[in-house]
């Protein structure tokens, strides 16, 4: 009960505070407070319901938050709008001067790098644009992302429960600000990308294949796709309906032809914040550093596949190599990773995910003239260190674990040894 009543005052304080931009250090300050408790803190012994209404009132408080931490959701709403009237998001940027007649639109006014065309798959664009016609308003994407990721906390318990575990990982996933500040706080797609692949899990732990659930959630963001490797054995024939649902969703975009990996193009040459492992790659190979941390990630996605048949194994390996060697780490990527730890046990990555609150302090030197900040060294090492500390731990007692202070050992779905 004490670890629900410290989420419900801390979600409260991070309100009152406002702008969480201008407020850094205070919102950082409640974070961690609010994420070290959660983790510390006797979970509830409740039943399903209880955690679902919990998880429930602490997206429904953060939703009055306004989204200052991250400006994405102002972009989905604008490039809803545009696909909505039947633009393509991958030809023009919010920047282009065929927009020049919408300059006082104050959701394009809000967009970051305007000059940057979509790096977001089709679906997702879609989905943007049915949420901008509901609500021209960030709190549309908010609601949505914030309901998301209560489904991950409901999903993820079936999936606990399923592997023979009891909620406490759900508690801890419903009680921890990461996914309700970054999801109905400030209304990131991941929620949905992430939901979707739980429901891949869930769907091959049930006998079937998931596939569908892995095809959609590559529609919404890259990552999931890799899960395809996996799932396709059970079920392979899936494989020509996801093909074609792919195709259907990509079409009204391919006049843009080569233009359709421009944006992404930019994102992975250029973007850097809070990167992990990278930096140790930069520092030694310069300019080499991202095209081989490509290469390690890949080498280590594709041990994962051959290792291992249980989905959640696969994307936790995805999701830690994505985590640890990308050169751009927000807070809201820590998911990725963290939920398959937590479906596999694996209580390192906690660790991360209750520290990540740290990196907000670049916007304690945010520019609003030129929409800058300057990132200082010192986040890094408080987040990254302890995390490969406890994961050092864990491999060398080969532990596995359900939540970060809770014992038993998952379910093992297939001979795959342990992993290191």
């Amino acid at each position: 009960m004490s670890s629900v009543l410290l989420a419900i005052i801390s979600a409260f304080s991070l309100v009152a505070l406002g702008d969480l931009r201008s407020q850094a250090w205070p919102a950082i300050a409640v974070l961690l407070v609010w994420g070290v408790a959660v983790v510390a803190l006797p979970r509830p012994r409740w039943g399903l319901t209880a955690l679902l209404l919990v998880a429930v009132l602490l997206r429904t408080i953060v939703l009055a938050s306004p989204p200052t931490l991250s400006d994405d959701l102002f972009r989905y709403l604008w490039e809803g709008q545009v696909v909505w009237g039947g633009g393509n998001p991958f030809l023009h940027a919010p920047a282009d001067p065929v927009w020049a007649s919408r300059a006082g639109d104050p959701i394009l006014a809000a967009v970051n790098h305007p000059e940057v065309s979509t790096i977001y798959p089709p679906l997702a664009l879609q989905l943007f644009a049915v949420l901008s016609q509901i609500a021209y308003d960030p709190l549309s994407i908010k609601v949505f992302m914030g309901l998301c990721d209560v489904g991950i906390v409901w999903v993820l318990a079936d999936v606990l429960v399923g592997r023979g575990r009891g909620l406490d990982a759900a508690w801890l996933y419903a009680l921890h600000p990461l996914g309700t500040v970054e999801a109905a706080g400030s209304g990131h797609l991941e929620s949905l990308a992430i939901l979707l692949v739980l429901l891949a899990v869930r769907g091959w732990d049930r006998g079937g294949s998931g596939l569908s659930w892995a095809a959609l959630g590559a529609l919404v963001k890259l990552l999931p796709a890799v899960l395809v490797g996996v799932l396709w054995r059970r079920r392979p024939w899936l494989l020509l309906p996801a093909a074609a649902v792919a195709l259907l969703s990509a079409s009204p975009f391919l006049d843009a032809g080569a233009l359709l990996f421009r944006g992404l193009d930019t994102y992975a040459e250029h973007w850097s914040f809070n990167a992990g492992l990278f930096q140790f790659f930069e520092a030694m190979l310069g300019t080499y550093a991202r095209p081989v941390a490509m290469a390690v990630g890949a080498a280590v996605t594709l041990g994962a596949l051959v290792r291992y048949r249980d989905p959640a194994r696969v994307m936790l390996w995805v999701g830690g190599a994505f985590v640890l060697l990308s050169p751009t780490v927000h807070p809201w990527y820590i998911a990725w990773v963290w939920v398959p730890a937590l479906v596999c046990g694996v209580r390192g990555w906690t660790v991360l995910a209750t520290l990540v609150p740290v990196s907000y302090a670049a916007l304690a030197s945010y520019d609003p003239a030129s929409s800058s900040w300057e990132e200082p060294s010192w986040p890094i090492w408080v987040q990254y260190l302890p995390l490969l500390l406890v994961l050092l731990w864990e491999w060398s007692r080969q532990l596995t674990r359900p939540g970060p202070w809770d014992g038993g050992r998952p379910k093992r779905l297939s001979p795959s040894p342990s992993p290191t």
